[in-house]
């Protein structure tokens, strides 16, 4: 069993993702199931065969408890944690090859809570890896990239599973922009001259600085181009996946 976790801001295209490639893997034979662990998930584009809102809602505790959205979902994600192992034994019983973990849209929550790193050790099967996603638009600007792969760093540190950053919604921009994009994931120095380009003062100062501590893990900056909506990319996702799941755990990114 091969448990992928998919992670990032909210708005990446979390569950879209995971629609896509949880088709992808039907149809070529691939016995898969789909877990949603968003509490606030008012409507999603699959359905799901293990979903912790069976469990708790979000919008339920803010009825009984008179909470605030942000203090229902906190409470929501503790509840989900002390019931880890319960959607454990659920999945277990479905005896599915690949289990794809659609994660909370707000990454805060997940990530940098200790209910996160919890659920993922409990919920990890054999194998497991973290998709990082992150969307082309908000990484078309070089800082706003930089930010992304600080956020990316991040989530491996917290989640310590092999991780793949995937670029999303490639297909709501031209191709040249999704190829720069990947060129700055794979050669530092290109993004630094950019960055040497468009920005000034602070910005350009705090982006050299962050450019100089990604240099020393450079490797885990490339990125995986992918569009849900036309499917472009599922294929390679699935091949980097594969590595991931045969060369181990100290597989982390695209060779």
């Amino acid at each position: 069993m091969f448990t992928v976790f998919v992670v990032g801001p909210a708005g990446s295209g979390k569950s879209t993702l995971v629609a896509a490639l949880y088709n992808w893997l039907i149809e070529h034979d691939m016995d898969t199931i789909i877990v949603n662990l968003d509490p606030a998930a008012e409507w999603l584009p699959y359905t799901p065969d293990v979903d912790v809102r069976e469990y708790v809602t979000a919008r339920k505790l803010m009825e009984e408890y008179n909470l605030g959205p942000n203090a229902a979902i906190i409470a929501a994600a503790d509840y989900i944690a002390l019931n880890a192992e319960e959607i454990q034994r659920e999945i277990n019983d479905l005896r599915p090859g690949y289990v794809l973990v659609d994660t909370p849209g707000q990454i805060e929550l997940f990530v940098f809570r200790a209910v996160g790193p919890h659920i993922v050790n409990t919920l990890s099967a054999e194998r497991a890896a973290v998709l990082f996603l992150f969307d082309v638009v908000f990484a078309s600007r070089p800082a706003s990239f930089v930010s992304a792969m600080l956020l990316s760093l991040s989530c491996y540190y917290r989640l310590q599973r092999p991780q793949l950053n995937v670029l999303t919604k490639i297909d709501l921009v031209e191709r040249k922009v999704v190829d720069e994009i990947c060129e700055w994931a794979e050669n530092v120095d290109e993004l630094y001259s950019r960055i040497e380009l468009e920005h000034s003062g602070f910005e350009r100062e705090i982006s050299r600085d962050v450019c100089s501590l990604l240099s020393k893990v450079w490797s885990m900056t490339r990125v995986l181009p992918v569009s849900a909506k036309t499917g472009e990319g599922i294929d390679s996702l699935y091949a980097v996946l594969q590595q991931i799941y045969v060369g181990g755990e100290d597989y982390v990114t695209l060779p």
